[in-house]
């Protein structure tokens, strides 16, 4: 096959699966590399990087107490179905390996998905994309085939709308203090301090932050997702008495039980 029908062939089968953001780059653009255990999964010799992004907004007609990616199925089970599914056509039509990651990924995610081209890097750290906004899990395949690919490096408006909503002050210089970011610290495990405490009331969610995502000019027409497992899941305000149900399919789950119940119960009086 030539570089052009081997596109063709990803075109295709991305349309199969309903991946509608995607964006090459070659694999020795995007190290260094994470250390996880998942890096022992990347094939021998790999040479490209494939990156997806999948919308996850979904806007509430009512009340809301969860981070929007979180009123959403776990993406490590909708996105991972989705890549894994793509993946092992891709591997049968080509020949060549496609492993599938997803956020515990050994590829530094954000950068990887700047340089293929698929949107611009925000300075929150997330990846802003033309269509969808920040509102985007991000997913790869890493492949042994050699596609060529240009190189992109885009950054937001610098408009400083996302520091100055930004309640734990967490944004420095580009970059995320999590020490201070109110997301992070709704995901700590234990007793929180009294001031994470007052910054998780005054943010009025019990799972993540959105500030910096809402106030984004680029964000202001973004799209709401159309991936029918997030559509159906949605549920955006969460009772402590629907956890058991509902925390083995959401993002909440990797911290346990105990952390969400303990935000919640933070609202409770």
């Amino acid at each position: 096959m030539t570089n052009a029908d081997f596109h063709k062939v990803i075109k295709d089968c991305m349309n199969r699966h309903d991946i509608r953001i995607y964006g090459f780059c070659s694999f020795e653009n995007i190290l260094p590399l994470n250390e996880c255990r998942a890096k022992a999964r990347l094939p021998e010799n790999s040479q490209t990087v494939i990156v997806c992004a999948f919308p996850y907004l979904i806007k509430e007609k009512s009340a809301r107490n969860l981070s929007y990616y979180a009123c959403v199925r776990d993406c490590h089970i909708t996105v991972m179905n989705i890549l894994k599914n793509a993946a092992a056509e891709l591997s049968e039509l080509t020949g060549f390996i496609f492993e599938p990651f997803s956020d515990n990924s050994p590829i530094r995610e954000v950068s990887a998905a700047v340089k293929a081209g698929i949107g611009v890097l925000g300075d929150n750290g997330l990846l802003i994309t033309e269509k969808y906004g920040s509102y985007v899990f991000l997913g790869e395949f890493v492949t042994d085939m050699k596609i060529d690919a240009p190189v992109y490096n885009k950054s937001c408006l610098h408009c400083g709308m996302c520091q100055k909503k930004c309640r734990g002050n967490a944004l420095e210089n580009g970059k995320v203090n999590e020490d201070k970011c109110i997301s992070a610290i709704t995901q700590k495990k234990g007793e929180l301090s009294s001031e994470e405490t007052e910054l998780i009331l005054e943010n009025g969610l019990a799972w993540g932050c959105d500030g910096c995502q809402t106030v984004c000019p680029m964000n202001r027409n973004a799209e709401e997702t159309y991936i029918s497992d997030f559509i159906d899941s949605a549920h955006h305000y969460l009772k402590a008495d629907e956890v058991n149900e509902r925390i083995k399919t959401s993002a909440y789950n990797w911290r346990g039980k105990k952390t969400i119940l303990r935000n919640l119960d933070i609202f409770s009086f």
